[in-house]
């Protein structure tokens, strides 16, 4: 009897172990109902995909249950989100999937409000850019395709090092997210870029101002979401090799990643590298000194997916120098021009000299999917470590000296539950924290902002709400914040010792509606909050970079904004339109303004210098951004891109206007797709006019600045399978000031003409 209770025991359980569900179907074109052979069907919460064979067949199979969202996506097609719930037994479903064709890509895969879904279900706009992109507009780094978003533009120190203006916000109150978890990296001074590179990212998301609750403080002027590499297929080892070179600032840069899946593992290693000398305007004539960079780094991730879900394990290294422009290197003749007194001899020198900044960065992320029947659990929990110096010039050495080292590590977690869709209701409701700890190094000869430790801690709820073409969002947030400083002594002065707490509910609203497929009317509103960084409240001395003596206020109250948004979008066969419209009211803004007068440095008291004072008050931004895509049906190899975008920011209380603003932006592209040649396929030729008007909306002892235009050329091809760009920027090198630079007070010009040639190779290793 025990044998036969053993036997049926174990019998009962090797089932329960071996269940298998399988998902089977067919990928087709919804036109020609012709099938589409390599499309990629990627499985969220298992991370894990497979592609369709060349009949457009593909089978999945699976040992869990529970609810799973497939994507289905292919090469210049729109891509379809389905939704299974599995059961715990031996079942079988078919899933046919038809891919419609795309001209201009209107409806993607967004990840940035967690649903997972198309566009269209959106009840705020997400704007979505590949990481390809910077290739194709001859950039040098990830801004240099966000800021070509309607709404976006970049505060900018020389070509390298640059952070988003999302509206008008930037510094803290724009967050930057990196699979689920925020990433810190000192980002409370201009001086220090955004700090993330394309290494392992396949695009980028950006919302536009407080909309998502799903990512907590500091979220307020919106969020720049990474998203990552998908795996690769399963049974497939693959990867790419892609190299650049530019040549205004003779620079290069390269990448390689190898991807590999098996049945319930996946992996994958890359590695970056960039070299760019100083950039040059006027034809070559005229160097723009130390605006170089050295930045090199490597990633590796491991996952696996279980009957109860799947867990990955991602480690990045990053280390950047940036060189650092001197004021003193810029002097003016007598006609006002502008002179070099750099003594570097080279005409493009590579070698990293004093002033300059070392970033290292080390990230450690763990995501874990728990699947729970109906449900699931989602956890994401990192840590950073920042180790940001700063070298300055020393007589006859040329790595200077230390001027200032600092620490930053944060421990964050993102806890979500997804609660059972019922009623066509679907809910999460989570947790979010993060300790981090700031601490000055010994050996630094000052302290800009001091020793602190912030505790972080949030919950949220968001519900979304489908009946027919309708879509509702409503969502809830409390955060609180404790901040404690130490007293810490920096150059003739004291930063007194410091502690503050900030609590806040914010909440937001939205609803979509779409008609016929063709049009989606979308209003939203919703509140954030920023607490004051470090820097607004203990800033008292001479900052290097800028060159100015700030001052920061211990008293400063928290802001809050309230932001409301209209939008709509139109597409059809031959053309798409998009228009936006917000109001975004700000209390307890801050910013920090000249003063028009000068102090006494406190590294040399004989020199006076621009005294600038972080100032608070009511602020208002409002604004909008238009595009406007003509893709004629008869005309499939012609398509013209048009944008534009403004806004306008004041001081409520005396109507005054707010420094910094981004100016009004006009882009037009002509797209030109050639019959495929030979072995040449994807040739496209485009031509663009960027043109950005007069910036004569300014704050008090704030510069103006006379608008441009400048030209820029692209050729894209793909020989086999090999893809190569080449672009020419600036093409009638046109000497420009850009009002968001930082360089605006020396009157200096933005790169002049730049030639730049890329070819990206894929590798199957299989």
């Amino acid at each position: 009897m025990k044998k036969i209770v053993f036997l049926i025991f174990f019998l009962t359980i090797s089932n329960f172990f071996h269940a298998q569900n399988r998902i089977s179907g067919t990928i087709s074109e919804e036109n020609s109902n012709l099938p589409l052979a390599g499309a990629y069907i990627y499985i969220t919460e298992w991370n894990k995909g497979v592609v369709s064979d060349e009949n457009g067949n593909y089978s999945i199979t699976l040992t869990t249950k529970g609810r799973l969202t497939l994507q289905y996506s292919y090469l210049s097609y729109e891509p379809v989100v389905k939704e299974v719930i599995l059961s715990d037994s031996n079942t079988e479903q078919t899933l046919n999937v038809q891919l419609k064709k795309h001209i201009i890509q209107m409806d993607e895969v967004v990840l940035s409000n967690s649903y997972i879904n198309t566009q269209s279900t959106n009840t705020y706009e997400v704007d979505v850019v590949d990481i390809d992109n910077i290739a194709k507009v001859g950039g040098f780094s990830v801004m240099d395709i966000i800021n070509k978003i309607p709404g976006v533009d970049a505060v900018t120190s020389g070509t390298m090092v640059s952070r988003p203006s999302i509206r008008g916000l930037s510094s803290n109150r724009v967050l930057t997210v990196i699979d689920g978890v925020r990433f810190e990296t000192q980002q409370w001074d201009d001086e220090h870029g955004i700090g993330v590179n394309e290494n392992g990212f396949e695009k980028i998301e950006v919302i536009k101002g407080p909309e998502s609750l799903l990512y907590g403080p500091e979220a307020m002027g919106g969020v720049i979401n990474f998203v990552k590499t998908k795996p690769a297929p399963i049974g497939t080892t693959q990867g790419s090799a892609f190299a650049a070179m530019s040549t205004n600032n003779l620079g290069w840069r390269a990448n390689a990643k190898v991807d590999g899946a098996k049945e319930n593992l996946n992996w994958g290693v890359s590695a970056l590298g960039k070299l760019f000398s100083d950039y040059f305007i006027d034809n070559q004539s005229f160097r723009i000194p130390n605006t170089r960079l050295l930045e090199y780094g490597a990633k590796g991730y491991v996952g696996t997916n279980r009957k109860w879900g799947s867990t990955n394990l991602e480690y990045t290294f990053n280390q950047a120098f940036f060189g650092i422009l001197d004021g003193k290197d810029i002097t003016f003749g007598p006609n006002g021009e502008i002179i070099n007194s750099d003594i570097e001899k080279e005409k493009y020198p590579f070698e990293i000299e004093a002033p300059f900044h070392t970033v290292v960065d080390n990230r450690l992320t763990s995501h874990s999917t728990f699947l729970t029947g109906k449900s699931k659990l989602d956890l994401v929990v990192g840590y950073q470590n920042n180790h940001r110096t700063e070298n300055e010039e020393l007589s006859g050495v040329k790595k200077g000296y230390k001027y200032v080292d600092m620490t930053l590590q944060s421990v964050t977690y993102n806890l979500k539950w997804y609660a059972p869709t019922w009623n066509r209701f679907s809910t999460i409701v989570g947790s979010q924290g993060m300790y981090q700890n700031n601490t000055n190094n010994s050996g630094a000869q000052t302290v800009l902002i001091p020793d602190a430790r912030i505790k972080d801690f949030g919950l949220f709820a968001v519900n979304k709400y489908q009946y027919q073409a309708f879509n509702f969002s409503l969502g809830a947030r409390f955060d609180s914040r404790n901040l404690d400083t130490d007293e810490t002594n920096g150059l003739n002065y004291t930063i007194p010792e410091i502690s503050k707490s900030y609590n806040n509910v914010s909440g937001s609203a939205g609803i979509a509606y779409t008609i016929a497929k063709k049009l989606t009317l979308r209003s939203s509103f919703a509140t954030g909050y920023r607490s004051p960084n470090l820097n607004e409240l203990t800033s008292n001395g001479f900052k290097l970079e800028s060159q100015r003596f700030e001052v920061g206020n211990a008293n400063f109250k928290k802001e809050h904004n309230q932001q409301f948004d209209l939008n709509a979008v139109y597409a059809n066969e031959s053309i798409s339109i998009e228009g936006a419209f917000f109001v975004n009211t700000i209390q307890n803004y801050i910013y920090i303004a000249p003063t028009g007068s000068t102090v006494p440095s406190n590294l040399d008291p004989a020199t006076n210098v621009p005294l600038y004072e972080f100032q608070q008050s009511e602020a208002q931004i409002t604004g909008g951004e238009a595009t406007l895509s003509i893709h004629p049906e008869g005309l499939k190899w012609f398509r013209l891109d048009n944008s534009f975008a403004t806004l306008k920011g004041i001081r409520t209380d005396n109507d005054s206007y707010l420094p910094m603003m981004n100016p009004t932006k006009l882009t037009n592209t002509i797209f030109i797709t050639l019959n495929d040649f030979g072995k040449f396929s994807s040739s496209v030729i485009n031509l663009t006019v960027a043109s950005t008007f007069d910036q004569d909306q300014v704050a008090e002892n704030e510069l103006k600045t006379p608008g441009y235009s400048i030209f820029n050329l692209g050729i894209s091809t793909t020989y086999k399978k090999t893809a190569f760009t080449l672009t020419a920027n600036n093409i009638f090198d046109r000497n420009y000031i850009n009002h968001m630079s930082r360089f605006r007070p020396y009157k200096i010009a933005e790169p002049g003409l730049n030639i730049a040639l890329s070819v990206k190779i894929p590798l199957d290793l299989n």
